[in-house]
């Protein structure tokens, strides 16, 4: 976990949105998988919100309607 959390910590800080995006869809597809740990449900808030910024700012939208659609599309 701790080279994962490590991976995941650069991707965030790296700003890239696809990398944050990834970052996401990885920890939320291993939630399913096991219980996540403290580390791992704060990295995913963390990808979550950066996401949801990123394109609520880019679409000039809000963000709670953003964030139902990254909602919809983890559970697909």
């Amino acid at each position: 976990w701790n080279k994962r959390y490590r991976e995941y910590a650069e991707k965030l800080k790296s700003g890239n949105i696809f990398e944050v995006a990834e970052v996401l869809k990885d920890i939320y597809l291993l939630q399913n998988e096991k219980e996540l740990s403290f580390g791992e449900r704060r990295i995913m808030n963390a990808a979550r919100t950066l996401l949801i910024k990123e394109i609520s700012i880019a679409k000039n939208l809000e963000e709670e309607s953003i964030a139902g659609e990254v909602e919809k599309l983890l559970v697909e």
